[in-house]
């Protein structure tokens, strides 16, 4: 069974109602009528899906016998228990990775699956004060006001990476940057290179364009080189996905000799990179290396960057830094996309934007003692779970001692805490021993979320192995 994409596929089924065997099957028949399961398609064994989510296989069993009785699957002994053919279903989706709130989602649960910045009253405030000018015309900017895509290519160009405004395209969000460059760079069947683990709004956004993703492993210093060379020889991929700093999960730092040679490959390769720039303003204890773009910057290489990280999530914008030569194709991508984002949002950044260096020290001293926080408390209540903390970003990248932390992460949801398993983080195979923990709860939450990790895992070790309870 593939734990990982069934652990995806019924992350939220306890938020159904009624008793544990109808909210596994109405969990089910959403993702049946959703699209998400094909006609004949194979659902797990009883047994094995009792372990990963902690239940009786008694429990699974009337389950599956529910599902028959309205005809969503068929049973036959020996065959096991597979769609039916006739059950109600829209056009198939992909089953994505990127982890969502359910509709509604428990009053009392402590998210760590998403990881956003939290507002606090001067923040909104200036918001409000930001948005003053934000209404005073009514026309299109489909690659975004002039004078904020003149404010970040000053950004680049002062951090070493000269730059035109023309060269900046504005963005609703890092994620729709990614989408764009996807959308106008692959085609079903191209090859595409990947950090591994890493970020999972790439992984979908790629597997979605019908690629082949290959998985470069990331090292304690980042991506392996060597594999990244290699591999772009071997499967000559059309388009790259790179975290040089603060990777998105690891938290490592591609050391400075290594963005030299990478950068000097992708020039001479002509490989399209998307070096994710979101967490490169989150440090902690010294500057980050300069970007991998400044050691070839005519090279494909396209920065991608947003507030998200360090602002604000609901504000959605986001923007790239372009090479001319890819320009003409990422311009009329962005211009068919939407004509031009939220002029509201863009006004706010823009007055944001130009105190860049304030916006990056309160965002430090808002991100760092939550670290330290969560780090500490981990190591006293769960000192058998491992991680290196990062020198910046917003992530632990935790390895707990078991093959089974997507089955862990239904057992804590038991316990009022939402976890992401590590291995929807990545393209190739990846032990399924790791949870991603961002530190950016409210430090006020963080000590009871460790509590409860704490009780979930202590019971989780108990039961392992033996008979789950309904």
């Amino acid at each position: 069974m593939d734990a990982v994409r069934w652990s995806t596929l019924l992350a939220d089924w306890r938020t159904h109602q009624g008793a544990l065997y109808l909210r596994l099957s109405a969990a089910f028949q959403g993702v049946i009528r959703g699209g998400k399961l094909a006609p004949a398609e194979q659902l797990p064994a009883e047994r094995t899906l009792a372990e990963l989510l902690g239940v009786s296989r008694s429990t699974v069993v009337a389950a599956y016998d529910h599902l028959a009785e309205g005809g969503w699957v068929t049973r036959r002994r020996g065959s096991g228990t597979h769609v039916s053919g006739s059950a109600p279903r829209q056009t198939p989706v992909l089953t994505l990775r990127t982890p969502v709130q359910p509709p509604v989602p428990p009053a009392d649960e402590l998210d760590f699956t998403i990881a956003v910045p939290l507002l606090d009253d001067t923040q909104r405030q200036q918001l409000r004060e930001a948005a003053l000018d934000a209404f005073r015309e009514s026309v299109y900017h489909p690659l975004g006001l002039r004078d904020l895509r003149a404010v970040l290519a000053g950004s680049y160009t002062r951090e070493g990476l000269p730059t035109l405004p023309e060269q900046v395209i504005v963005t609703g969000g890092a994620q729709q940057a990614i989408s764009l460059v996807t959308s106008t760079g692959l085609r079903p069947g191209d090859a595409a290179l990947l950090e591994t683990p890493t970020y999972f709004g790439a992984i979908d956004v790629f597997r979605a364009a019908g690629a082949h993703l290959h998985g470069v492993p990331v090292q304690e210093d980042g991506l392996n080189f060597e594999e990244f060379r290699a591999l772009t020889l071997k499967h000559a991929p059309r388009l790259a996905f790179l975290t040089p700093t603060f990777q998105n999960p690891t938290g490592t730092v591609m050391p400075v000799q290594t963005r030299r040679k990478l950068a000097d490959f992708i020039a001479s390769t002509n490989l399209t990179t998307i070096e994710d720039d979101t967490l490169y303003d989150l440090n902690f204890e010294a500057t980050p290396p300069p970007r991998l773009s400044t050691f070839a910057p005519d090279a494909p290489i396209l920065n991608v960057g947003s507030l998200s990280k360090l602002y604000w999530a609901g504000l959605r914008v986001g923007w790239m830094r372009v090479p001319t030569p890819l320009r003409p194709a990422l311009e009329q991508a962005k211009t068919l996309a939407d004509f031009g984002g939220s002029l509201p949002a863009q006004h706010i950044a823009l007055k944001l934007l130009q105190d860049l260096p304030a916006l990056r020290d309160r965002r430090r001293q808002e991100v760092q003692p939550a670290r330290d926080l969560l780090a500490r408390l981990l190591r006293q209540q769960l000192p058998d779970w491992e991680f290196t903390l990062p020198h910046g970003g917003q992530y632990l990248w935790v390895r707990l001692p078991t093959r089974h932390a997507s089955s862990f992460t239904h057992h804590a949801a038991r316990y009022g805490v939402r976890l992401f398993p590590g291995a929807s983080m990545s393209v190739i195979d990846l032990p399924d021993s790791y949870l991603r923990l961002p530190f950016t709860l409210a430090p006020a939450e963080l000590p009871e979320a460790v509590r409860r990790l704490e009780a979930a895992w202590a019971d989780f070790q108990t039961r392992q192995g033996q008979e789950r309870l309904a």
